[in-house]
């Protein structure tokens, strides 16, 4: 079980927010005073940020970012429309397509022909222009 806990506080226009969240997974008999202890310690960070004895804040702290590596930018898996490139586009059209364009033509009152012997590239294009029909 994964426990978040939020507290939130107004005070005079000002809105403050703390959400903590527990690392892996808690045991059920843990839960209520981990709950507990997660509330006090959000609750006691807004009481200090209200009543200013909260610590330094340490501004524009760069924070290391790893370059991607080359192989695995973004333009490199998409075909320039934010869609995945496919792997194999004359591959058979999936299972998952052809219920989905099956799905879709239903819902838009068309008609598929030879569904069944799309490829992945087909039916993308297929699921694109079902899309554009409006219901």
């Amino acid at each position: 079980m994964r426990i978040l806990a939020n507290y939130g506080y107004k005070n005079n226009g000002d809105t403050y927010s703390v959400t903590f969240e527990t690392m892996g997974d808690v045991p059920k008999e843990h839960a209520d005073a981990l709950v507990d202890e997660l509330f006090a310690l959000a609750k006691g960070a807004i009481e200090r940020q209200i009543s200013g004895q909260a610590g330094p804040v340490k501004e524009h702290e760069e924070i290391p970012i790893p370059k991607p590596i080359p192989s695995e930018q973004p333009q490199d898996k998409k075909n320039g429309n934010d869609k995945p490139r496919l792997k194999d586009p004359d591959a058979p059209a999936t299972k998952k397509q052809k219920s989905f364009i099956a799905k879709l033509a239903k819902e838009r009152g068309q008609f598929i022909e030879n569904l069944n012997s799309l490829t992945m590239q087909e039916a993308s294009q297929v699921i694109d222009e079902l899309m554009t029909v409006s219901v």
